[in-house]
């Protein structure tokens, strides 16, 4: 390459750096100007249309239309009105353009153009997105066109989209049967029509809207389908799916046909299990006894115990009559139904206490027998009545002298007063120390191998290059010429690694957009729909955060979803992480079975609030954060996980904008990911974001371009091409049925005996090759608009510690899953994903490090002529300084993060990051891959400073 080449390249770097720190700067003054534009386009709105008073509009057509479809969403304009604008605006350039788009060949186009052109709501937008759906072949698009259609919809053509359910995707067909039976009332009409169709897919969609109502006629039919799926001899998955289904919309609508003493012994185990549900709602005398005489000893007596206590609760009157009738129950009703006495205890204690002992007795006996005792420790704790004590503390000394489990937790959680006059001694939790993995001998011989090659690689590549005349140099011409080569090497190494970098941030520049745009059509209206969006189990692992914990859970209590759980798990936490949740949440332990299919470490309580019902604090023995994660799944209701940090913050909309993009598509997704965006500078108020500025130490300034650079400008195009291998642990979504099937986050008590520091990045890369060697069609997407603030660490110290850990996680990763590499077996993840990684990310520090030797060389003893020094200065910096500049512009796309001045200071920090920071992790990822070598699994202690509030 020449002098001139190079000189030319420098001055297109340069040109781009400077052309986007402009355009950041443009950015940021229309996004300071969008608010006002807001404001004129409603006040027009208003002026125009309402006052008639004779204003200019001073803003696009588009942006007016935009407010107008907010405002409309908000308020629900007057059909006159609205009318009336949308006749000023339909023949518009932008409207035409939409209505063209329709047609477009490119998915998101059509998406795009559905949205606007439903927003007319005349009859000319309704034809054309009835022909749109008669033509379209992708069943997302055919969703969202009769979701936007439900103002516009007619008999015949919904005798077309009731078709569409055969021969489709099962996703497709429940998602189109929540759509119309949650949005559109006149798709009952349509029914007496199908009621004896005899298509399976016809079939499954009635039933699948009766969820959402049923007249007598759609009964009568339920009630048909039901018969017949109950005497058929041998049931499908399919036809248990289907029944459930019908139980489910029976109990809702008409659970009279299930309530009855024959369906409670019925030999079909469905039928008798939402017979059971169906209970409570039976407001007949004798209910509680045909529940309480159908007990079998089989499974389904823990949905009978459900039942009653729901009919307990809701009834007084019922629990009186079961204290009353206690004594007439056998031995095993009795330990069945203590469960739900122990809800109420209290209640229970107080009323029995002085008119029947011996029935108190015999109740508190069965608990202490089945250790339920945590409730019985509250309120033993928290009496005053003298009697009372003397009754209670005899009772439990008689029982743990049988039992060392029950007196290690009443020596564990009783007033050290109470202990003493039963004459036990207060016992300190227990902290077992985590062992030490077994040293993995094939990891370490990979590694060792790998580090070699990368040592050896630039002088066999010298020698073999230049074999013929290497013989005939001296010692020092040969270093010379082994010098300027490297450099060259480099050159190339550079080249190659930024073209990747440049790949991704074109994509990124497109995916950023297309989120962003498609965003904007998913209206709150139809996220909140019934049954729309699957319910989520957010589980936020917790070891040592009592800085920011309250910060962290209160956010996710405030989340804006329309069904979901927080599962915070306390991994052992040496400090008063738990003390805190407890007091600030008014927490009280609970007796609380669960599943546990994923093996984990012991689980010390569960803790609930009946101030704040989808909360759940669980206390377990430290075993790291995959082991608390698992403990979280296994403890979780819901259809997905979502893994958070504890020190992370999300954005109110976060989660609805993260499992908003299911919609997009009819594919199975195995994970999501947000965008991690650093906290450090903001100031929080109850979980929310009301200060949003830059970080005031160095460290995190340079912290903080890294994660916009590897978030913003990263992420989006690996997930474009499909090659996605990284979710972080800070904020991540999970089918969890895959995660059970999978077997969970790696740990040493997981199926796979291995603990790991990168889980998050693992069980990616585990899922993903589960579904292509099941050859399942499945999608890992990162959105780029969902928001999860983190605390970066704020000394350098913390900060290396934490980049040593990602990079013994990465290597731990690659080496446990090399066999998916430069496999085409295992498609973009093999060819794509894992070869950058393991070149760039595994390998590179050495190239890099070596780079940087040998050009100091070259520089000290002059033997580097200017294009090569160029070259090197454009390729490793000026190209970086592009790729970060690009990042902070593609960061503010959607939200304002920094104001003018701030942005002006990153914008400098952009460019100063390379020199000196970026070479300094680099070389202490190379130093970390030897620590790989040594891995214990564990993430080791991390400074915090919390949140600012």
């Amino acid at each position: 390459m020449t002098f001139e080449n190079v000189v030319f390249i420098t001055y297109i770097f340069t040109g781009i750096a400077v052309i986007l720190v402009f355009a950041s700067l443009i950015q940021k003054i229309k996004h300071d100007r969008y608010y006002k534009k807001v404001d004129h386009a409603r006040n027009f709105l208003l002026a125009h249309y309402i006052d008639h008073k004779p204003v200019k509009l001073r803003v696009s057509k588009r942006f007016f239309f935009d407010a107008l479809i907010d405002v409309d969403e908000q308020i629900h304009l007057d059909d006159d009105l609205r009318s009336s604008i949308i006749r000023d605006f339909e023949k518009s350039h932008f409207i035409k353009k939409m209505k063209r788009r329709l047609n477009s060949w490119i998915t998101y186009r059509r998406k795009i153009a559905i949205f606007y052109v439903a927003r007319l709501r005349n009859e000319e937008a309704y034809q054309l997105l009835k022909q749109r759906f008669m033509k379209e072949k992708t069943e997302s698009v055919k969703i969202l066109i009769i979701n936007n259609l439900k103002y516009g919809m007619d008999l015949p053509f919904l005798h077309q989209v009731m078709d569409s359910f055969v021969g489709a995707s099962k996703i497709y067909q429940k998602r189109l049967a929540t759509v119309l039976g949650a949005n559109l009332s006149n798709i009952y009409e349509i029914f007496p029509s199908y009621m004896h169709d005899t298509r399976h897919d016809i079939i499954k969609a009635l039933i699948r809207m009766s969820a959402f109502k049923m007249d007598s006629n759609m009964t009568v039919f339920m009630l048909e389908q039901m018969k017949m799926l109950v005497d058929k001899k041998q049931q499908t998955n399919e036809d248990i799916e289907t029944l459930e289904a019908i139980c489910k919309s029976l109990m809702k609508h008409s659970p009279e046909f299930l309530f009855a003493k024959s369906h409670l012994k019925h030999p079909n185990k469905i039928l008798r299990l939402y017979a059971i549900k169906s209970y409570r709602y039976k407001n007949i005398t004798g209910a509680m006894d045909e529940l309480m005489a159908s007990f079998d000893k089989s499974e389904l007596d823990n949905e009978r115990v459900e039942t009653l206590s729901y009919m307990v609760f809701h009834k007084q009157h019922l629990l009186d009559d079961l204290l009353k009738k206690f004594p007439t129950y056998d031995i095993y009703q009795k330990e069945r139904i203590t469960a739900i006495l122990n809800e109420r205890l209290e209640y229970i204690i107080l009323k029995l206490f002085h008119n029947d002992e011996d029935r108190l007795r015999e109740i508190l006996s069965i608990l202490l027998d089945q250790m339920m005792i945590e409730s019985l420790i509250a309120f033993t704790n928290h009496n005053k009545d003298e009697d009372l004590k003397i009754f209670l503390l005899k009772l439990i000394k008689n029982h743990i002298g049988f039992n060392n489990l029950m007196e290690q937790q009443f020596r564990l959680y009783l007033h050290e007063t109470l202990l003493t006059e039963i004459g036990l001694t207060k016992l300190e939790p227990e902290r077992k120390k985590r062992e030490r993995p077994p040293i993995e001998t094939t990891k370490i011989r990979w590694i060792y191998r790998w580090i070699i090659i990368s040592l050896l690689l630039f002088p066999c590549l010298y020698i073999g290059l230049n074999f013929q005349i290497f013989a005939n140099r001296t010692f020092g011409a040969s270093l010379r010429g082994y010098v300027v080569h490297v450099n060259i090497y480099i050159i190339f190494y550079y080249a190659t690694i930024n073209m990747i970098y440049f790949l991704l941030l074109t994509l990124s520049f497109i995916g950023s957009r297309r989120q962003v745009g498609i965003s904007k059509t998913r209206k709150n209206t139809l996220l909140f729909s019934e049954k729309l969006m699957p319910g989520i189990s957010i589980i936020a692992p917790a070891y040592n955060e009592s800085l920011s914990i309250i910060e962290s859970v209160t956010s996710l209590l405030n989340l804006k979803y329309p069904d979901y759980e927080v599962i915070v798990v306390n991994d052992g936490s040496k400090d008063n992480t738990l003390d805190i949740l407890i007091e600030h949440f008014e927490l009280e332990r609970k007796h609380a079975p669960m599943n546990l299919t994923l093996n984990t470490n012991p689980i010390r309580d569960v803790y609930r609030t009946k101030h704040v019902p989808n909360l759940i604090v669980v206390d377990k023995e430290n075993g790291g954060k995959a082991d608390a994660l698992n403990v979280g799944i296994n403890v979780s209701s819901k259809k997905f996980v979502c893994g958070i940090d504890a020190d992370s913050i999300l954005e109110g909309d976060a989660l609805l904008k993260l499992a908003s993009v299911m919609l997009d598509d009819t594919d199975t997704y195995v994970a999501l990911g947000g965008n991690i965006y650093p906290a450090n500078g903001f100031k929080f108020d109850k979980g929310k974001a009301e200060y949003r500025g830059i970080p005031k130490e160095n460290v995190e300034r340079f912290q903080t371009i890294e994660y916009l650079r590897a978030f913003t400008s990263g992420r989006i195009g690996w997930s474009m091409m499909k090659s996605l291998m990284i979710i972080s642990g800070a904020f991540g979504l999970f089918k969890k049925d895959l995660l059970m099937e999978t077997g969970g986050y790696l740990t040493s008590n997981s199926r796979f005996k291995k603990d790991t520091v990168g889980e998050d990045m693992e069980l990616v890369v585990r899922l993903t090759r589960q579904a292509l060697e099941k050859k399942e069609k499945f999608r890992v997407k990162y959105v780029y608009n969902a928001y999860c603030y983190t605390e970066l660490p704020s000394d350098l110290g913390t900060l290396l510690k934490q980049r040593n850990r990602w990079q013994r996680g990465l290597i731990d990763i690659l080496s446990y899953h090399r066999k998916i590499g430069f496999k085409p077996k295992y498609k973009q993840i093999g060819l794509i994903g894992y070869p950058y990684f393991f070149i760039f990310e595994f390998l590179g520090p050495f190239f890099e490090t070596q780079g940087y030797v040998m050009l100091l060389i070259g520089l000290i003893f002059g033997w580097l002529n200017i294009s090569i020094v160029l070259a090197i200065f454009a390729v490793s910096i000026l190209f970086g300084v592009v790729i970060s500049l690009s990042s902070i512009f593609m960061s503010e796309r959607e939200i304002k993060m920094m104001k003018m001045s701030e942005l002006l200071v990153m914008l400098g920090y952009a460019i100063l990051e390379n020199f000196g920071y970026r070479q300094m992790i680099s070389l202490h990822r190379m130093i970390s891959t030897f620590s790989a070598i040594r891995e214990t699994g564990q993430w080791g202690a991390q400074k915090r400073k919390g949140f600012n509030r």
